[in-house]
């Protein structure tokens, strides 16, 4: 055929023009491609069959950190993979070119990868084939998973706060009901130390066991009470206060434990200190749980145990503010890296199961800063270091023992009725009562305390809130209506100041409370204030 001839030239041209559009067509495919892929959020990263990187898309530069035209051409597992999972991974691609079913096409995947950095972070990957041109490729489609995990932390992290909040808030209702159990048979132990300390004046070795018994039970009543007291948030009553004679004084309780544990404790207490203005008991129950947490730290030591106690005093560079410091530092076996940012949580302790409950440090560190304070763990080696700080205030050598208030041998007397579900409880006070001039009765229950009251007189009415057969709020009403003149003569003693009800009832009453356990001056002192009302 002439290629002159009108037929052929038009027959060229239309194959001209039919290439031309299927090029354009090409063109316009690719480049919407391109587009897709350089504009996708997700790293897309292919390879051939091999496994070597064919395309690297600009999610997946940000994503490795690796520029595209330096990753071209190398093997995806140099790149991406970390190292301990290498060997599996060619293992995997040898299995697909021998032709075996492939196991992980099109499913989520959760691994590890590695950034241009060394850094590994989480991913999620899908990964499909494609056969093209007689040549197979594999696609991965790459979203980095460390905000999800970063959020799934955090979320774990408030899970676990709430647990430990509701585990807090349970402790309080239980303490409700244990404190009134434990501060009754406190208040026995106390009050017939201090009876037995009065009676045996003349034999000193009986008084002084007598007055480590009393000083032991109302360290017990002071625990009870402090553990009350956060969790009702009472303000602590505060007052100058001298660390060293605190510190003297821990010791002196403390001593037979470091002794038959053979700890040499060692002393270092800054000289005239001044004093913090604190609440006395919170900050020796710090002390102990110091003191106790060392002893137990040094508990399977072989070598020399040695406790360390400093006191001293400190300018704080930022504000200039003078505070006294205390630090207690054993040479045990430390605490190791790993968990020293936890040593403060609540109910986490490094002690064997059956050894600690894990509040101790949690508590000592919520007292010292209720008090403006701060209670650090210190680098130590060997051992383990603690450090409080207290702002200070009031007078230096100010005694840190309790003051009770004294009765003058002019204080008024009575006739008191004394009721009480625990008979030695009520015949305790009313021998502690009698002692001092007091005419007093008991009953065992309100029923019993009605009939005396209906048949006999009394200047004052001391009863308690948990009683099986009437509360004392019905009790208190009762006795109202029944003997009008002793509404502001009724004294409750009770060791349960934390249920609602009971907090209820103690403020709207007009009549006072003295609160489990309490010694025999405080029991006259509170009866002698009624009787003046």
């Amino acid at each position: 055929m002439n290629p002159d001839t009108p037929d052929l030239r038009r027959l060229l041209q239309q194959r001209e023009e039919e290439l031309a559009q299927r090029v354009l067509q090409l063109e316009t495919s690719e480049a919407l491609k391109t587009a897709i892929v350089d504009h996708a959020l997700a790293a897309l990263v292919s390879t051939d069959a091999t496994g070597l990187i064919v395309e690297f898309n600009p999610a997946a530069e940000t994503m490795f950190g690796h520029r595209r035209g330096d990753v071209l051409g190398r093997a995806v597992a140099e790149v991406m993979i970390p190292e301990r999972f290498r060997a599996a991974h060619v293992a995997g691609m040898r299995r697909l070119q021998a032709g075996a079913a492939p196991r992980v096409m099109g499913k989520r995947l959760e691994l590890q990868a590695l950034h241009a950095d060394g850094s590994e972070f989480p991913m999620e990957m899908v990964l499909w084939r494609t056969d093209a041109g007689g040549q197979v490729f594999y696609t991965a489609s790459v979203a980095d998973l460390s905000e999800r995990h970063r959020a799934a932390a955090q979320i774990e992290q408030h899970r676990e706060a709430l647990r430990q909040s509701e585990k807090l808030s349970a402790m309080g209702g239980l303490l409700a009901g244990v404190a009134h159990e434990l501060n009754n048979p406190l208040a026995i132990v106390m009050g017939r130390a201090g009876l037995l300390e009065e009676k045996c004046a003349e034999l000193p070795a009986i008084t002084a066991d007598a007055r480590f018994i009393c000083e032991a039970a109302d360290r017990c009543g002071r625990i009870v009470r402090t553990f009350l007291d956060m969790a009702r948030r009472r303000p602590p009553q505060r007052g100058p206060i001298a660390i060293n004679t605190l510190v003297r004084t821990t010791i002196e309780m403390l001593q037979y434990g470091l002794r038959t544990h053979r700890i040499e404790l060692l002393l270092e207490l800054g000289e005239a200190l001044p004093a913090v203005l604190a609440d006395g008991d919170q900050i020796g129950q710090i002390i102990v749980n110091l003191l106790v947490n060392a002893q137990q730290a040094l508990a399977g030591s072989s070598g020399a145990r040695q406790v360390r106690v400093q006191t001293g005093v400190e300018t704080r560079r930022d504000d200039r503010e003078q505070r006294v410091w205390l630090r207690v530092a054993d040479n045990g076996p430390g605490i190791p890296p790993a968990l020293r940012p936890r040593i403060f949580d609540a109910f986490f302790t490094t002690k064997p199961e059956g050894t600690g409950t894990g509040l101790g440090l949690s508590l000592s560190r919520s007292l010292a800063r209720s008090h403006g304070g701060e209670l650090t763990l210190e680098a130590a080696s060997p051992g383990a270091s603690f450090r409080l700080s207290l702002p200070i205030g009031g007078e230096a050598g100010l005694a840190v023992a309790p003051v009770h208030l004294a009765l003058s041998s002019a204080a008024a007397q009575g006739r008191v009725l004394v009721i009480d579900d625990e008979t030695a409880l009520a015949n305790m006070m009313r021998d502690m009562l009698a002692g001092a001039g007091h005419d007093v009765r008991t009953a065992d229950g309100a029923a019993a305390a009605l009939t005396l009251l209906g048949a006999e007189t009394f200047d004052l009415v001391i009863f308690d809130l948990r009683m099986p057969d009437m509360d004392g709020a019905e009790l208190w009403r009762r006795i109202q209506a029944l003997r009008p003149a002793l509404a502001r003569r009724m004294l409750i003693a009770t060791g349960d100041t934390l249920s609602a009800d009971a907090q209820a009832f103690l403020r709207n009453a007009e009549c006072p409370s003295l609160e489990k356990p309490f010694s025999k001056a405080d029991l006259l002192a509170a009866v002698a204030r009624c009787l003046q009302r």
